[in-house]
């Protein structure tokens, strides 16, 4: 047998795995470090491709949006077969692969393939790791036994173990544009809104308490609030209190307190300087996000008109 079989040989018990066990433990990458969690694979051996059911509002999506390398470990236990995968991973909002790939058992998370929070990943393998074991435990048990009358050690080592390239050739590999996580300040506030705070910051030099009610970005990408400074300095010919407009990347020395609230009137005004707001005061689903979102996410929305 020449080497091209052993390696098809390889790439075909990594797919064989992955179909038998179903079940494994994808690992993604996030601001704390890194975060694993156990999804149910819908494989496509043709395509090269794993695909999963799951949700917008996961934090995983999130992840994988700002970092597309992930990790798959399949364990098939009866065979005492190990398997870690790395794979590019992209989030796609894609219905209709959903009802491609739907079971059953998906009914009890949504509300069937056209939920809008259901998403798909579409995950390319790009290298296993595969530890093949002894597949018999009565095996195993002989290889103890011997070894406590001999002294020696039980064989119990790997029958194979394979290091497998999965895609062939990095133009099958797509890998989307690198997403800009928001900021410490951007995060910070965005907590504020949510637990309805005031904030404390220098904005311009001038010291400000506001009350921080829609979080977003600018028509030109910028990070961007809009609020109620209740305290502090403002520009020449500002009145304090008043509604006011911040750059993100202006403000300095932030910390978070306690305050009366101030919601904009429920929108009876309207505003044009967050165009792609990730968190309004005013609207609840808004305030359910786990994390805010980076500029260009699907689930930004445009500003609420008075």
């Amino acid at each position: 047998m020449n080497a091209k079989d052993n390696a098809d040989d390889s790439v075909d018990r990594v797919w064989d795995i992955i179909e038998k066990v179903g079940v494994c433990m994808l690992t993604t990458r996030s601001p704390a470090g890194l975060r694993a969690r156990p999804v149910e694979s819908r494989p496509d051996r043709k395509a090269g491709l794993i695909w999963f059911v799951t949700d917008r509002r996961s934090g995983k999506e999130h992840e994988i949006e700002a970092e597309h390398d992930v990790g798959l470990v399949f364990i098939d236990l009866k065979d005492k077969a190990y398997l870690s995968i790395t794979a590019c991973a992209e989030v796609l909002d894609d219905h209709a692969k959903a009802a491609e790939i739907w079971r059953k058992t998906d009914d009890l998370w949504w509300d069937g393939p056209d939920d809008p929070n259901v998403c798909v990943l579409r995950v390319r393998p790009l290298t296993a790791e595969l530890w093949d074991g002894p597949s018999s435990k009565a095996v195993a048990i002989y290889e103890i036994a011997k070894a406590k009358l001999t002294g020696g050690k039980p064989n119990l080592g790997e029958n194979r173990k394979a290091t497998v390239r999965m895609a062939r050739g990095t133009a099958a590999i797509r890998r989307s544009p690198p997403v800009h996580q928001p900021s410490r300040t951007y995060q910070l506030i965005w907590k504020a809104v949510r637990t309805r705070k005031h904030i404390l910051c220098d904005y311009h030099g001038r010291p400000r308490e506001i009350c921080p009610v829609i979080l977003g970005y600018s028509k030109d990408q910028r990070e961007a609030l809009a609020g109620y400074q209740v305290r502090g300095k403002t520009s020449p010919g500002r009145t304090v209190p008043g509604w006011r407009d911040f750059f993100v990347d202006q403000i300095e020395n932030l910390s978070l307190k306690t305050g009366d609230w101030f919601d904009w009137g429920s929108h009876k005004q309207a505003q044009q300087f967050v165009q792609h707001v990730d968190v309004d005061a005013n609207i609840p689903d808004t305030l359910m996000r786990r994390a805010p979102r980076p500029f260009g996410h699907p689930e930004l929305r445009p500003p609420r008109r008075g």
